[in-house]
């Protein structure tokens, strides 16, 4: 009887297995170049997990500074592992603080957990550059992508641009200072460096 027991909750457990199908970043980002990728790529479908397998997010972690237009940026980049929901991605978060020029703090989301607005939330590549998202001030339509790569013959130094989508419905009441509203992140191309 014991044995019967053991054997019905082994079936059990290896029928309610489910196996973890591993795709790679190239993969998808390869999906994305695809003349059809609006039909998605069916070949990817059965993906469970987006593996980081050559390594590529890991020329960003670390500390990272740089000024534009008076203020001092400062962002951590750190890599996860198997982030998300249905299908678990590798990514790389970016926390941020942001200084002016007289060393006040603008805005800081260094203690920000993964799951909180404010950071920079990791994608995929798109060649040599990572696309990031970022959503600031909703209510003033600050949201975007956030293009980050590192310089070949300098992988110390890189490049990021925000570019800002401003989708969504403006209420005026939230944000009675659209016209001037500056968002957080520079939309021209600055360069950081790796401290």
């Amino acid at each position: 009887m014991k044995n019967k027991i053991v054997y019905i909750l082994l079936l059990l457990g290896i029928i309610s297995f489910k196996a973890q199908v591993i795709g790679t970043l190239e993969q998808f980002e390869e999906c994305q170049k695809r003349p059809n990728r609006d039909e998605g790529c069916p070949d990817l479908d059965n993906i469970t997990y987006v593996k980081d397998t050559n390594n590529r997010l890991n020329q960003f972690v670390g500390i990272w500074k740089g000024t534009y237009n008076g203020k001092q940026y400062e962002i951590h980049f750190e890599k996860q592992l198997q982030w998300g929901e249905d299908i678990k991605w590798d990514r790389i978060f970016g926390r941020i603080i942001i200084k002016d020029n007289s060393g006040n703090i603008i805005y800081n989301s260094l203690n920000k957990s993964l799951t909180e607005a404010g950071l920079l939330r990791g994608g995929n590549f798109q060649n040599r550059v990572y696309v990031m998202h970022f959503v600031g001030n909703y209510d003033c339509l600050e949201s975007g992508n956030v293009f980050i790569e590192t310089r070949i013959n300098n992988p110390n130094e890189m490049t990021l641009f925000y570019s800002q989508d401003k989708d969504g419905l403006l209420n005026p009441a939230k944000c009675p200072n659209f016209s001037t509203f500056v968002p957080l992140l520079p939309t021209d191309k600055i360069t950081l460096i790796k401290q």
